[in-house]
């Protein structure tokens, strides 16, 4: 029987061991700080913008490097 490097998916989450950790801290960065952007009083959309499609590119290099494909690990 072959062996699946892909990291085992439980109800569609990896284990917190699992993810890469600078992709990891990545994330969490870009999340912070798009999370300071929306509390502003005045909205920097261009700069919301280029953080949610950063935060997107951050995913899709997760999802490509442990495997998962789509929307639905479960597939």
């Amino acid at each position: 029987m072959p062996s699946d490097p892909t990291p085992a998916v439980r109800r569609g989450y990896l284990r917190p061991e699992d993810v890469n950790p600078d992709l990891r801290a990545e994330y969490g960065q870009l999340r912070e700080e798009l999370e300071r952007l929306l509390t502003e009083p005045i909205k920097d959309f261009p700069r919301i913008d280029d953080l949610v499609d950063r935060l997107e590119r951050v995913q899709l290099a997760f999802k490509e490097q442990h495997g998962i494909k789509g929307n639905n690990p479960n597939e």
